[in-house]
């Protein structure tokens, strides 16, 4: 008889991990799992055909793409459409899983043990953060330079040379013996004009020259950008302190050419925080104050970015638990309506900061902070209508 028995099957290193952990927590790691696959899915197609998809399927129909080319494209323009969807799914899986324990009475099976609503979101704020992380760091190491490969990939393929110079936000850095000669900071690139232009010139790492002007124009003769309405000050590099004012109608500047311009230019959508601290840093001696404020304000949204997704999955847990009625359906409309409040506020916010109504800080972390807030709010409801039993 004992000689027949089947050996008991040793457990695999899953097994092993999945029980250290509570089974509460594998219960509601498995429901959370396939709903945010599913929101991560959906909100990076929908994104990425909007912003991607249908203009390089345009230019592959026109000829001005080979295969080769537009799957690179795609391909290098993917990862920011990730990151913009890591935090939406968050909010739409937490939506779904509680809604789904709770209409399966696993919610009021936890409750009659005692087990309180912020210990069964536990899981998920642990989830999130880890999500929280990825964010953080793909938008940090790898949107950065493959937007701006993919940038260099659609230039080289255009027949407009100004064609991909970017719309607002450009800046642009030249090296000469692998050290910082020139950078240029424009607000915006509209009818074939820079405008509002300050361009830094350096020696021996130094800062030597600062010119701002109302327009940059591309002159073909002189193959030099041609600056209007401006002022030019030289710098004393030892006392850092202006040496000579002179305010100019029109001044003719070498910098890289509209082709280059597009290749290497970059708007602030495709600088991580250390680059673009980097540029506000070369910016804090050229008296513009209003860019500086831009750049302050940008700083801290990337700080605040990878946050959204914690404070939306705590809300959509929090949502869950106090209602049983929603659907799939209804819980991706729902997403969609807290996620056009949330960016709707942070845009109020970004303009506020930018024209100097609130601080660059708040500007950048008072839509968490608020997100934060509202959620803590709700899950304090929902843990007061649990234990009385709603």
């Amino acid at each position: 008889m004992l000689l027949n028995k089947q050996p008991y099957p040793r457990p695999s290193p899953w097994s092993a991990w999945t029980l250290s952990i509570p089974r509460m927590d594998v219960l509601i790691l498995q429901a959370l799992w396939m709903p945010w696959l599913f929101g991560c899915l959906a909100f990076t197609t929908l994104s990425f055909s909007i912003g991607s998809l249908f203009d390089v399927l345009r230019r592959l129909s026109e000829g001005l793409l080979s295969w080769k080319t537009a799957l690179q494209v795609m391909t290098l323009q993917l990862p920011q459409f990730v990151v913009l969807a890591l935090p939406m799914s968050s909010l739409l899986a937490s939506l779904i899983a509680y809604n789904q324990l709770s209409r399966t009475k696993e919610l009021m099976a936890l409750r009659s043990c005692g087990i309180s609503i912020y210990r069964i979101v536990w899981p998920t704020f642990c989830c999130s953060l880890l999500i929280a992380g990825c964010t953080a760091l793909i938008h940090e190491a790898v949107v950065p330079p493959a937007t701006r490969q993919a940038q260099i990939l659609l230039a080289e393929n255009s027949s407009e040379s100004t064609f991909f110079i970017p719309q607002k936000d450009i800046v642009d850095r030249t090296f000469a013996h692998q050290q910082l000669s020139q950078l240029i900071y424009a607000r915006a690139f509209e009818d074939q004009f820079l405008n509002q232009v300050t361009l830094l010139q350096f020696k021996d790492r130094q800062l030597h020259h600062i010119w701002i002007a109302q327009r940059a124009t591309w002159d073909e003769n002189a193959q030099q950008w041609l600056l209007s309405q401006g002022t030019h000050y030289t710098i004393d590099p030892t006392a850092k302190l202006y040496q000579k004012v002179h305010p100019f109608a029109q001044q003719l500047l070498p910098a890289a050419t509209p082709t280059a311009l597009a290749k290497t230019a970059q708007p602030l959508t495709q600088m991580n925080i250390a680059e673009t601290q980097a540029v506000l840093h070369l910016l804090q001696q050229s008296g513009d104050h209003q860019r500086r404020r831009h750049l302050q304000v940008h700083v801290h949204k990337l700080m605040a970015f990878p946050w959204i997704g914690v404070g939306f999955s705590v809300m959509g847990a929090a949502l869950s638990c106090r209602s049983s009625q929603t659907n799939s359906s209804q819980g991706f409309g729902l997403s969609i309506l807290l996620i056009f409040a949330y960016y709707t506020f942070a845009f109020i916010c970004q303009t506020l900061g930018e024209v100097g109504a609130i601080a660059a800080r708040w500007a950048g972390w008072l839509p968490i902070s608020v997100l934060f807030l509202i959620s803590v709010y709700e899950l304090y409801r929902a843990n007061g209508g649990l234990n009385k039993g709603d």
